[in-house]
């Protein structure tokens, strides 16, 4: 957690919507406003333009330019939103603000009637939550045939729902296990609140910046997870023994399918997603609230 390091004063926001959602013209147009009344301008990425926002009052950039100057980022959807802009953002280390209209927003800051706390922002009076993050490279015949920065996971698993997976796991090139089931879970910290914790797996603070591994229903009498120290690189190595195909998918997105040979390797991405944060909650209090939501 770090204090407050933007310019100051603020000068451009970017907007980034889901563009999916029912209602996020409106939502966009909204924000916008409230930003602009703090005497910013808005930006947005020439995606947004899909929805039929009109332009009036907004500034419309390829992704990247917007990115590179904007002081911060709104992100308006859920978690998904997030996890889809994370690795986008990261390289920029442009900080982003989670404002929820999804579900249960676990990393989101604020829902939407909350929105005007953004005030904070402008006033000096937030922190930015530093997450790491994983790099997930598939190495084939020597190549890099797939790679992508996760928030959450990298999942592996195999396609077929009557079929279990082999899956050979190394830690800096030393064994450690074969893992016969449905997969495994590699999770950051963030993720480890996530699929990870619904397979059974711990729950990380976000500041001990550890790698799990939870394997996804393992043969009975193997180990229900592993905790990796963030320097380590991980490697799995899947073994076709059954004809099911198996893939890696990063935090949700379309899965790559794998070939016999190829090598997955998990390691700590040279960047990091930067959260803002205006509400004075702790890691804990936001996990008890969120972990409750439907249960009470």
């Amino acid at each position: 957690m770090r204090k407050n390091d933007l310019q100051t004063p603020i000068k451009k926001v970017m907007i980034w919507p889901n563009t999916g959602k029912k209602g996020m013209a409106f939502a966009v147009r909204q924000t916008a406003d409230v930003i602009r009344g703090f005497g910013a301008e808005v930006l947005l990425s020439e995606h947004a333009l899909e929805m039929g926002i009109p332009q009036e009052g907004l500034k419309v950039y390829p992704q990247q330019k917007a990115m590179s100057e904007a002081d911060f980022i709104i992100v308006l959807g859920g978690d998904g939103t997030i996890l889809a802009m994370a690795p986008v953002a990261a390289p920029y280390q442009v900080p982003l603000l989670g404002v929820n209209l999804g579900h249960v927003g676990f990393m989101s800051e604020m829902e939407f009637p909350e929105l005007r706390l953004v005030e904070r922002i402008f006033t000096g009076d937030y922190t930015i939550d530093e997450r790491m993050m994983l790099d997930v490279a598939v190495v084939r015949g020597g190549e890099i045939v797939f790679r992508s920065m996760s928030l959450n996971e990298a999942i592996i698993k195999t396609g077929s729902i009557f079929h279990i997976s082999k899956l050979e796991i190394l830690c800096d090139n030393e064994p450690v296990n074969v893992l016969h089931g449905d997969g495994a879970i590699i999770a950051t910290p963030t993720g480890s609140t996530a699929y990870s914790l619904s397979a059974g797996g711990p729950v990380i603070e976000p500041s001990a910046e550890n790698i799990s591994m939870v394997p996804i229903c393992p043969r009975a009498g193997q180990a229900k997870s592993y905790i990796f120290a963030p320097y380590r690189e991980i490697c799995v190595v899947p073994q076709f023994f059954n004809g099911a195909p198996i893939f890696v998918s990063c935090d949700g997105r379309q899965g790559f399918k794998l070939e016999d040979g190829d090598k997955i390797y998990i390691s700590r991405a040279p960047f990091r997603t930067r959260l803002l944060r205006v509400k004075d909650n702790s890691f804990y209090s936001v996990l008890n609230e969120k972990l409750t939501v439907g249960h009470s």
